[in-house]
């Protein structure tokens, strides 16, 4: 037993060793095009890495960034915990009930097809410029993604434990905790990934458009003054918040739930 989890935890690490290199040699890939690119344009189309993390630097020691830093970090945080809330009760519902799911279907249509772009200046209507607005509308377009996935997953729920559950007279709340949650965790948790990396997108374009701080909004400001160095900045941290939250909490995360399916 004990050489068969020395070699388990072997394997493990010859695989995270694998994907930790050809992800480096990705980035590595990525910013050597970007290089290159650099190279052959004029420096208002796009900035060089190297001038690009000079502006970087200067912009974290400026207490304006970490101001505009944060706003942006609870706008995504407040968008995501709600819109995956409103996502996961509302698929809860449609999933153990086709009447609310054919009644449900109209809406979430509307959400999945009406531009992003359409529905912020709507929301710019109703609620002004300001956290609310970019509040709501991330909200509203992140939790059609969860609420597909918890649809679908109980959809999925093998027949035979439904069958078990009805033969012993399990209560709603005994067939949610031992038959519906667990078939939809590991969905919920990839859903996870993609609502991250959509609601910096969201709240990102709804500072540009309607907010007076935040990320979208210096990106908004430095796109009118041409200071492409800082813009491609901004890109750089955008990306590292999703790379920080996907490799550090959703990924541990996601190998944990599908680890305790197994």
């Amino acid at each position: 037993m004990s050489d068969m989890k020395s070699r388990w935890k072997a394997l493990r690490t010859s695989v995270t060793t694998r994907r930790f290199f050809f992800s480096a040699m990705g980035v590595i890939s990525l910013i050597s095009a970007w290089y290159v690119v650099s190279l052959f344009v004029h420096s208002i189309v796009i900035a060089s890495p190297q001038d690009t993390l000079f502006s970087l630097i200067r912009m974290i020691r400026t207490e304006r960034f970490w101001v505009h830093f944060f706003i942006s970090i609870r706008r995504i945080v407040s968008g995501i915990i709600l819109g995956g809330f409103a996502g996961f009760v509302l698929g809860l519902f449609a999933g153990l009930n086709e009447d609310i799911k054919h009644f449900l279907e109209p809406l979430r249509w509307t959400l999945t097809s009406v531009p992003a772009v359409v529905m912020v200046v709507m929301a710019m209507l109703w609620f002004g410029m300001g956290s609310t607005m970019v509040i709501f509308i991330t909200a509203l377009l992140l939790s059609p993604i969860v609420y597909v996935n918890t649809v679908k997953g109980l959809e999925m729920v093998d027949d035979s434990s439904i069958e078990m559950a009805r033969v012993y007279n399990f209560s709603l709340g005994l067939k949610l905790r031992h038959v519906y949650i667990p078939a939809i965790t590991a969905p919920l948790v990839s859903a996870l990934i993609l609502l991250v990396g959509m609601g910096i997108r969201i709240v990102i374009l709804a500072e540009i458009m309607g907010a007076a701080e935040g990320i979208g909004y210096a990106i908004s400001m430095n796109r009118s003054n041409l200071e492409i160095p800082a813009l491609c900045a901004w890109i750089v941290v955008c990306i590292a918040i999703v790379g920080f939250i996907e490799c550090l909490i959703l990924r541990p995360l996601e190998h944990y739930v599908l680890r305790w399916k197994e």
